[in-house]
């Protein structure tokens, strides 16, 4: 790791730490005690990135603000415009679900090479087809590297008496979807918010449900995502204006760094440079080469999967959940 790749990361995701955690609908969930103070403060912020960029400096570690762990990309629902871009998977590309020795050995190698995780967000697809969702929930939330859990769900799988138990630590918070009003869900699905929100109420969980509260027209169009190779200049700029910017995630070990990539990586072919890009945790036996390598991804202007993206002709205020 040289100067230029520690400055790089210093200044994007150092700084990502502190956007990410003032999010509103992020504030309505969790409690940031250091950064809620420093808000007080005109210079809050700036206090803030000295002390990360001294604690940075120290560890030699990378704090990350938002990190994903993808449990399957098999869902319940079949979204139009899904972020995910799961309607688009195939039999033969979905990911099979994880188990929790998988999740155990992932996150530990992870943790060993990270200083923290502000946010990790246990994702899917749906994640409650996950039968270990409980166990995974009830172990990262031990974690003090973790800061925070969040769990969305379509609301589709009512949770048993094991996950209910497992969500009511205050590290997690449950970020449900309002699909009630979505038509032609196949397969017999039921969305059963009404009744879920109920439990988490009852049970004095955590959730947010943002959808509700917005209303319906809540969705946009994803980017188009083709095979490509753009100029690098573009690249950088639609990269600083990237919805999804630093929204990394792990996949079956594999390190991305956002969510249109893990489809890319299952369902396109890819082109020399992301192959060179990929960092696969699980093939790691250093955990210190991992740290550098780490902060190696993040200290980039832009990922190579930014090639495939096309965000030109997002539309907005789309119906929630439109079925294909």
């Amino acid at each position: 790791m040289n100067k230029s790749e520690e400055k790089n990361f210093r200044i994007r995701i150092l700084k990502e730490v502190w956007r990410v955690s003032n999010l509103n609908f992020i504030q309505e969930l969790f409690n940031f005690p250091v950064i809620n103070f420093l808000n007080n403060f005109k210079k809050g912020e700036k206090l803030f990135y000295i002390f990360s960029k001294l604690r940075f400096l120290i560890k030699q570690k990378a704090g990350l603000p938002w990190m994903k762990i993808y449990l399957t990309t098999r869902c319940t629902m079949n979204c139009k415009h899904c972020n995910t871009f799961l309607s688009k998977f195939t039999n033969e590309t979905h990911t099979k679900i994880m188990n929790f020795d998988e999740f155990k050995k992932d996150l530990d190698k992870l943790l060993k090479a990270v200083d923290y995780i502000q946010i990790l967000e246990i994702v899917g697809g749906e994640p409650l087809l996950a039968k270990d969702l409980a166990k995974m929930l009830q172990y990262a939330a031990k974690k003090h590297q973790i800061k925070h859990i969040v769990l969305p769900t379509n609301c589709t799988i009512l949770p048993s008496k094991e996950l209910i138990n497992a969500m009511k630590n205050k590290k997690i918070s449950v970020q449900i979807s309002d699909y009630r009003n979505v038509k032609n869900i196949k397969n017999g699905v039921v969305v059963k918010y009404d009744e879920f929100k109920q439990i988490l109420a009852d049970n004095n969980i955590i959730y947010n449900n943002y959808q509700e509260k917005k209303g319906a027209k809540t969705w946009f169009t994803m980017p188009e995502i083709y095979k490509d190779k753009q100029n690098s200049t573009h690249l950088e700029n639609q990269f600083k204006n990237c919805f999804a910017r630093y929204c990394s995630g792990l996949t079956e070990g594999k390190l991305v760094i956002c969510m249109p990539a893990l489809y890319i990586l299952r369902n396109i072919e890819l082109i020399p440079e992301i192959k060179d890009e990929i960092i696969n945790i699980r093939n790691y036996n250093s955990s210190k080469k991992l740290a550098k390598d780490i902060i190696k991804f993040y200290s980039k202007p832009y990922s190579q999967f930014c090639n495939y993206c096309h965000a030109t002709k997002i539309e907005t205020n789309l119906p929630c959940g439109e079925q294909v």
